[in-house]
């Protein structure tokens, strides 16, 4: 939980055309690390670990279209290896040449894929719950495609929920399941916005309109093998024996990446929400011989 005693700073990040905010905590130098978050939550995503790392400068951004980071204009579909350039962008605004990545779900993907595209920059992953994109198999991608443009025509004509207060917001999410109601709490807080009349999503609808484009399995490979740095991938028993399937996949694309930890911890899919401390141990025993 975060508390006045547990400080932080939010900071705006601009882009040529796009403007991300952030959540800063930590020295400005202490060792610099890139946070995001997994497909719809916020920078919020690591409240709960950042107090117990103080050593780090964790930079942990909305990614675009979440939290209170701008949305594409209108009409523009989310491509998902956007981000990758993106990212390099916000480290570049930071004046940060070589630094070290943390992601969780959807943002351990996009960690994965940075530091296989331009190694020379990444010092140091941490991956929680993700290890690469999903991938499709090469036939997939006409429908792929299909789904993403009649997906765009229909998102138009929906409008987000509204609840009448946060609280409503909060429990319809913990509804939904997979988080203990107090990391629920911590990510609703910056994932909505007030209206007159009630609370809404902050998060641009068209972010659940599925992706245009996938990568085979055997390309995503092709980037974990371009993997330099140190990388240590944290997994959730619970999630594990939910997504056996998922999961298996994730041990099999650990034998491509050249230096990797594999470390199972209690927990889901939001185990640094849910139960930070062992996270939090697992990282500094990672970082302790390497910076």
């Amino acid at each position: 939980m975060v508390t006045s005693k547990t400080p932080f700073r939010e900071i705006d990040i601009r882009l040529p055309h796009l403007r991300f905010a952030a959540r800063c905590w930590g020295p400005e130098n202490g060792i610099p690390f890139l946070g995001m978050h997994g497909w719809l939550d916020n920078a919020a995503t690591y409240d709960h670990i950042a107090p117990l790392l103080p050593e780090l400068r964790l930079v942990s951004l909305d990614l675009h279209g979440h939290g209170f980071s701008d949305h594409l204009p209108p009409g523009i579909a989310y491509h998902f290896v956007d981000s990758v350039d993106l990212m390099f962008g916000v480290a570049d605004q930071l004046g940060w040449e070589k630094f070290n990545l943390i992601g969780h779900s959807m943002g351990a993907a996009v960690g994965a894929l940075m530091a296989g595209v331009i190694p020379e920059r990444v010092q140091n992953m941490i991956l929680i719950e993700g290890l690469g994109p999903f991938s499709r198999r090469e036939s997939f991608g006409p429908r792929a495609l299909r789904l993403s443009v009649e997906g765009m025509k229909n998102i138009e004509r929906k409008s987000m929920p509204l609840y009448p207060d946060l609280e409503a917001a909060v429990q319809a999410r913990y509804k939904v399941g997979g988080m203990k109601l107090d990391s629920v709490r911590t990510l609703v807080q910056r994932g909505v916005r007030m209206l007159e009349n009630g609370v809404t999503w902050a998060s641009d609808s068209r972010l659940r309109v599925g992706s245009r484009t996938y990568f085979s399995e055997e390309q995503i490979l092709e980037f974990l093998k371009q993997i330099r740095c140190p990388t240590l991938l944290i997994r959730g028993d619970f999630y594990f024996q939910e997504n056996p399937d998922w999961q298996q996949r994730m041990r099999a694309r650990c034998e491509y990446v050249p230096d990797l930890q594999d470390v199972l911890l209690p927990g889901g899919h939001h185990l640094h929400l849910d139960n930070p401390k062992p996270v939090a141990q697992a990282i500094r025993f990672f970082l302790k011989n390497r910076i």
